[in-house]
């Protein structure tokens, strides 16, 4: 019993040598935010080596005439290259690549036109939900049932890309029960 008296005691320090007192840091809870003044901005025109987007002032999009005629547009010519069953991946692939954004370009990529049942658009594009002036929502008619699209633009003056296809429901791609 002495002897773990003796080992729990070395534990614990001695009198002689107190543990140093905390110093105060003098901040406060708040989130400190640095200086932008003191940082040189990227020059218009600099294009950031990461992503190859060029920075710059951007127009901000606005949903009007042009914007939902050019989205209607876009929708047509993306379900038109997306619906080639006939072609092969390569080719499908080099008209449809194209009018991807990043991420669908990753989704789509491994893809098998074959699979696809639709072959024929068989009227306009039709927008659904704007209610971002970056997102369009459209419906595309087609031999297979009404697809889905949604489209998206980073600025007022970028084209509007395909982001995701959706299928009409109950229908699958080829090959699947």
């Amino acid at each position: 019993m002495t002897t773990a008296a003796v080992v729990l005691a070395g534990c614990t320090g001695t009198a002689s040598t107190p543990a140093p007192a905390p110093t105060p840091s003098g901040s406060t809870s708040a989130p400190i935010f640095p200086d932008s003044s003191t940082f040189t901005p990227a020059s218009e025109g600099a294009i950031d080596e990461d992503s190859g987007e060029t920075h710059g002032p951007r127009s901000v999009p606005v949903w009007d005439d042009e914007s939902r005629q050019s989205a209607t547009a876009a929708a047509d010519t993306v379900m038109r290259a997306y619906a080639r069953p006939d072609l092969g991946f390569e080719e499908w692939w080099a008209q449809l690549q194209p009018l991807l954004d990043q991420k669908a370009t990753q989704d789509y990529a491994y893809m098998d036109p074959s699979r696809i049942v639709a072959t024929t658009i068989t009227g306009p594009p039709v927008i659904t939900d704007e209610t971002s002036a970056y997102v369009a929502y459209v419906d595309v008619p087609t031999n297979a049932g009404m697809y889905g699209l949604i489209l998206s633009r980073v600025d007022g003056d970028s084209p509007w890309l395909a982001s995701r296809f959706i299928l009409p429901d109950g229908v699958n791609y080829r090959g699947r029960p």
